[in-house]
């Protein structure tokens, strides 16, 4: 209750800076819903870590730029039938836990064509927009269908007109951002992007395959080029539910409700903490789980993450990480009989130490009102989502005594520490930016290599099998004068 205390005053604090500032630059509508909508001045806040200098500055922008791109009077009539009857961006399905699935198709988008991508991003901020002030308000799953993907689909401009969107604009829109069937040639450009990004945000990013993907949404919600099982071929660029922002239902503080699928609140110094009172388990530790190495490519010992059931009915639990290839856990779903405790192992891989003050640890448990023998791994597929919660565990690493993430930093080509101030948006963006065409370049230039390479193979062949003919027609000469020659010395000589 504390925590809540302390949000409605700086919700209060945050609304009537705003309030009493020149608000020619902002939208009157706009204005209108920070005057009377205590969730869209909360968004800011969390996205800023509750800091309120940095929430009002974020908030002013992003204002000024709703009102500068006309967000408010985008309607469906502003689209080309084309984008709306043909879409490679729409709503299909919907998560494990009710979210609505945006879906973009990145093979289909062209970087070069201007008209249409300008459109694409006013149809972004347009669903966007609408999905944010639907009356049942629910965060989005966006999926980016990168199969079959080449250089030519990835649209620097339009990424960073995303990011944006995603973490000034509609800072609390975004559930998570899978990244589908990502070809190794682009492997590269998004690990860049991703280690860019501030921390909430990277960690909403998933690279995922037609098996992986199906922690998120189930197989019957997802298109059958996608892995699922679902037929409809039409698909739709708006909800089929969604409600207008004239419809809206105002959200004030004390109607708001918990967050989803968490037992984490924040607090006013920016840190998230775990609701123990509403979690079935006791789970240590309770912040960071630290792993020690002789060396930056050395195995570590394992740590233990243990949980303890103080219930008098079973626990299911599940450990997720946002880096399994560089963890060996073990094991990763089970359940906890009634006053015992479970230890689950978390060890290291070699070579993974430089990065893993990046990771993040994800513990879910859920009680079980029954008792339960079956298989848990297929029960977790079938649980309701109000009675998830979740722990989160920030990963350290220490080698011979002493914390390793400054080496983070000079690997990683100077990015941002988790714990340091994020410099700004526009910065972050341009050095992506730089990052993604440098290795366009390179690429380009590999293919222009193997091309001449060819070019000079195909000619080699060409000479050689002139070469070749030349030898055979010096050869067949040679035989015509041989069996001219022998044909003169039998005229000459007719006794023989």
């Amino acid at each position: 209750m504390e925590d809540q205390v302390d949000q409605e005053s700086l919700i209060v604090q945050l609304r009537t800076a705003f309030l009493q500032q020149n608000l020619e630059p902002f939208d009157s509508r706009d204005v209108s819903k920070i005057r009377n909508d205590d969730r869209a001045v909360l968004a800011y806040l969390k996205n800023c870590r509750f800091n309120l200098e940095k929430s009002f500055n974020m908030m002013s922008e992003s204002l000024k730029w709703r009102k500068s791109f006309g967000v408010n009077d985008i309607s469906k009539t502003s689209f080309s039938e084309e984008l709306l009857t043909d879409p490679y961006l729409y709503f299909k399905g919907y998560g494990k836990h009710g979210e609505p699935l945006l879906i973009w198709d990145v093979k289909r988008h062209k970087k070069n064509n201007t008209t249409l991508n300008a459109d694409m991003k006013k149809l972004l901020a347009f669903l966007l927009d609408r999905r944010e002030g639907a009356k049942e308000y629910q965060k989005v799953i966006m999926l980016f269908n990168m199969s079959g993907c080449g250089l030519s689909n990835i649209d620097y401009d339009f990424i960073k007109y995303l990011i944006s969107l995603l973490t000034e604009y509609y800072p609390d829109i975004l559930d998570n951002l899978l990244v589908f069937e990502m070809p190794r040639l682009l492997s590269a450009a998004w690990t860049i992007i991703k280690n860019m990004l501030d921390e909430d945000s990277r960690d909403a990013i998933k690279f995922v395959n037609k098996s992986e993907v199906l922690e998120y949404v189930d197989k019957e919600q997802l298109p059958i080029s996608l892995g699922g099982t679902n037929e409809a071929a039409a698909v739709n660029v708006m909800e089929n539910d969604f409600q207008s922002l004239a419809d809206k239902k105002q959200v004030t503080f004390t109607q708001q409700s918990p967050p989803r699928r968490t037992a984490s609140n924040t607090s006013t110094d920016g840190k998230t903490t775990s609701d123990r009172a509403m979690s079935p388990l006791l789970i240590t530790p309770q912040e960071t789980l630290t792993f020690s190495v002789q060396q930056s490519n050395s195995e570590s010992l394992p740590q233990m993450i243990r949980m303890s059931n103080n219930r008098e009915v079973q626990v299911a639990y599940k450990v997720k990480t946002t880096a399994p290839e560089h963890y060996r856990v073990k094991p990763t779903v089970g359940l906890v009989e009634p006053g015992q405790e479970v230890e689950v192992s978390v060890q290291l891989t070699p070579g993974s130490a430089v990065t893993a003050s990046r990771d993040r640890f994800l513990v879910q448990c859920t009680p079980i009102t029954s008792p339960f023998k079956g298989d848990i791994t297929e029960y977790w597929r079938s649980v309701e989502q109000g009675k998830v919660t979740e722990h989160r565990l920030r990963c350290k690493v220490v080698m011979n005594g002493s914390p390793i993430e400054e080496k983070v930093d000079h690997l990683m080509n100077n990015s941002i520490h988790m714990t340091s101030p994020a410099p700004n948006v526009a910065d972050r963006l341009s050095a992506i930016e730089n990052k993604l065409k440098l290795i366009e370049q390179k690429t380009e230039a590999t293919h222009r290599q193997t091309r001449n390479t060819s070019i000079i193979v195909q000619i080699f062949l060409l000479v050689s099998l002139v070469y070749v003919a030349y030898l055979f027609y010096q050869e067949y000469n040679l035989l015509q004068e041989s069996v001219a020659a022998d044909g003169s010395a039998d005229q000459s000589n007719p006794e023989l």
